[in-house]
């Protein structure tokens, strides 16, 4: 077994341990889409073009997950660990920043992915959700999508986390940023009912362009109608992974 899997299988032992990590990357995603669905039902209604609620906000529920572990799960986590000294015994060992960095975002990534394929599930099965083109193209096309978001918003955890002193100003940033940034995004609330200068600022939002992509690849556009979303994520990705790169510090 190699230094990545073994270090890897550690790291998700390790979230697994966690209750509040274990909550929001895992079972937060379908027990919302639950939660949404006996709620608002799958009825069509003329607010979302004869659609129902579930219809048109399945897909957009990943924005919420993605934003919650990238802004407040990841950053805590790891400035925590920093303080308390978890990282520095890492330093101790033959460890580089990358193998550490590379195994805890491929179990952040497994276990992120693996929540929000169950909650399509969730929506698909319990409620009959569809998109408005064939289910198996639409389905795969989202999950690309949100792997992509993923790993975009895990970057940016990570550039945050080595930026920020404490785990306090971190928690404090964290819930600063996600709810106005959901919000914004068309994830929790649809945008169509948004004032136009809410919608025009929410446009700069990466979390709206990775709302832009799910519900375009859902509904059925093609991916060259989609390039703009797809642009600003990998650029965000690239910068905040160049950021978390150069500045992790193991203390």
């Amino acid at each position: 077994m190699t230094a990545l899997a073994k270090l890897a299988g550690v790291q998700a032992k390790r979230t697994a341990r966690e209750p509040v990590a274990a909550f929001f990357m895992i079972a937060f995603a379908p027990l919302f889409a639950l939660m949404m669905g006996l709620i608002f039902g799958n009825e069509p209604v003329v607010e979302f073009g004869d659609r129902g609620f579930v219809d048109a906000n399945l897909v957009s529920f990943t924005a919420i997950v993605v934003a919650i572990g990238g802004f407040v799960v990841l950053p805590i986590d790891l400035v925590t660990q920093r303080e308390t000294g978890a990282l520095r015994r890492f330093r101790a060992t033959p460890l580089r920043p990358l193998s550490y960095i590379g195994a805890d975002v491929l179990v952040r990534l497994a276990l992120s992915l693996l929540s929000i394929l169950v909650m399509l599930a969730v929506g698909i099965i319990a409620f009959g959700a569809r998109p408005e083109g064939n289910l198996a193209p639409a389905l795969l096309a989202v999950s690309a999508a949100a792997l992509l978001g993923i790993l975009t918003f895990l970057a940016v955890g990570y550039a945050l986390a080595a930026l920020l002193p404490s785990q306090g100003v971190a928690q404090m940033l964290g819930n600063v940023l996600v709810y106005p940034l959901i919000l914004l995004s068309g994830a929790a609330v649809p945008l169509a009912v948004m004032p136009d200068g809410v919608r025009q600022v929410a446009q700069f939002s990466p979390l709206t362009q990775l709302v832009e992509l799910l519900q375009g690849l859902w509904t059925g556009q093609p991916v060259t109608e989609l390039w703009l979303p797809l642009l600003v994520l990998a650029g965000v990705l690239v910068a905040a992974t160049a950021v978390a790169a150069g500045r992790f510090r193991w203390e």
